[in-house]
């Protein structure tokens, strides 16, 4: 979600530039992030491997439609869905956890693969925020469970999409995502100490906050400032 504010206003790409860069970035993070959840047990593999492979071709068709969408659109639709992300954060935690059904319809685990498969082909997004309640609703997972597969099926999705873009490569300056990608992971290292003396519900609504600010920044500036 930040990756590609950062990669339009800080680096000068375009929204197409941004989006597939960010992919990169997810993909790593997301990998990064998975690993001592596998090591845990707190991720189900089985069940990340057939919400990936049900969402691939939502994959596909969001990176055909990207190059198709006019870029001050694209940052638009970006925008919605980070306000989204924001919404679902936001209320996080102030619900109870949903009563999980347990239920592994395979229609609607694909509408929602696929959903979310397109979201990150479209816009690089991992689209966690739709995949967390999804996979406690249709496979019946905890919340906790639910996160650590989540990571392991953005991470999957992100290389799956950045592959299907492989034609756009050449566009981009890929020195500067590799300098987001380093200081993304030692940042992340850093940072987790917070969780010992931070509120996890501070950070979360913090995080929100900033992400709707970011879009309603973005709408503006690519519909009145002249943005790409």
């Amino acid at each position: 979600m930040l990756a590609v504010p950062a990669f339009l206003y800080l680096f000068d790409f375009t929204a197409l530039q941004a989006t597939t860069a960010s992919l990169a970035v997810v993909a790593v993070s997301a990998g990064f992030g998975a690993i001592p959840r596998i090591r845990l047990g707190q991720a189900r593999l089985r069940q990340a491997l057939v919400f990936w492979v049900l969402g691939v071709a939502g994959t596909f068709l969001g990176t055909r439609l990207a190059p198709l969408i006019p870029g001050p659109w694209l940052v638009g639709g970006f925008a919605v869905v980070m306000v989204g992300a924001a919404i679902a954060m936001w209320r996080k935690g102030s619900q109870p956890e949903p009563t999980s059904s347990g239920s592994s319809s395979m229609w609607l685990t694909f509408i929602v693969a696929s959903s979310v498969g397109l979201l990150t082909g479209i816009f690089g997004v991992g689209g966690g925020f739709l995949i967390v309640p999804a996979l406690v609703l249709v496979f019946g997972l905890p919340f906790g469970v639910a996160a650590g597969t989540s990571l392991v099926i953005v991470a999957l999705n992100s290389l799956t999409a950045l592959a299907f873009k492989a034609d756009t490569w050449h566009e981009i300056p890929w020195q500067l995502p590799l300098i987001v990608i380093v200081g993304g992971l030692i940042g992340s290292v850093l940072a987790s100490r917070m969780n010992l003396v931070v509120s996890q519900r501070l950070l979360e609504r913090a995080f929100a906050a900033i992400l709707v600010v970011l879009a309603l920044w973005m709408v503006t500036e690519a519909a009145f400032l002249g943005g790409q």
